[in-house]
């Protein structure tokens, strides 16, 4: 429950920028995809009201159990579908809004998810996504930039491919959404400030035990790993933000 709270942190600020773009209304119906431990569902579902709706999808059971358990007294228009958003038979029309906060990078097929999800969406509904440009995301930046010299740069494979990179391309991402369906889409930079942990330690702790720490890291000597890098190797800006389109 640690790393919950953690990267909820992390990722609150971008979740209520993200719901303040979307202008959900009183009586409306939303759609979250990859909605993790549903604290922005359930923030959703609060800003509709009873009459309207929140349904959060993720692949996970084991989020979805914790969204669940989440959910206060007295919010009860709010429902947690353990699903593949991409291939999901959604009922045609059904939501006003459809949100994702950082759950649609990891999509096989960007145009065919996207098309799925437009027929789940009314014809004048609303599509709000936030998703990762992490050459912008400091903390991002500022972790590689200073194991890059000891263990090398990290393999994100080719450009598109499903992982937090694959949307970094706001073009690509444009074109995605609009082969889906959608129409007028703009791209809006976002930036926070974040706190990734309680002391350096800590932070590198919660960085080498992510899927590309530990990727980085993989098979490297592990003098090189263990070294930490002399102030005169320090990147010179170390605030940590987060970056999102």
């Amino acid at each position: 429950m640690r790393e919950t709270g953690r990267i909820e942190a992390m990722n609150g600020p971008f979740g209520e920028a993200m719901l303040d773009a979307a202008r959900l209304e009183p009586g409306e119906r939303a759609l979250e995809v990859g909605c993790g431990t549903g604290a922005t569902t359930i923030e959703a579902a609060r800003r509709v009201g009873p009459a309207g709706a929140a349904v959060g999808v993720d692949i996970s059971a084991a989020m979805l159990g914790v969204a669940q358990r989440r959910v206060g007294d007295g919010i009860d228009n709010v429902v947690f579908l353990e699903a593949d958003a991409q291939v999901y038979p959604f009922d045609e029309g059904t939501f006003d809004a459809l949100i994702s906060r950082f759950g649609t990078m990891f999509f096989d097929d960007g145009e065919a998810a996207f098309a799925n999800l437009g027929h789940a969406v009314r014809p004048d509904g609303r599509l709000v996504i936030a998703c990762p440009n992490p050459p912008k995301s400091q903390w991002v930046a500022v972790a590689f930039a200073a194991a890059a010299p000891h263990v090398g740069v990290p393999d994100v494979g080719p450009p598109g491919a499903p992982g937090p990179f694959a949307f970094a391309d706001g073009e690509r991402l444009t074109r995605v959404v609009k082969a889906g369906g959608f129409r007028d889409v703009t791209l809006e930079a976002v930036t926070r400030p974040i706190r990734l942990g309680d002391d350096a330690d800590d932070v590198v702790a919660f960085i080498t035990s992510l899927r590309e720490g530990r990727e980085l890291l993989a098979g490297k000597p592990e003098a090189k790993v263990a070294r930490r890098p002399t102030l005169s190797e320090r990147p010179s800006n170390v605030m940590p933000d987060g970056g999102a389109s």
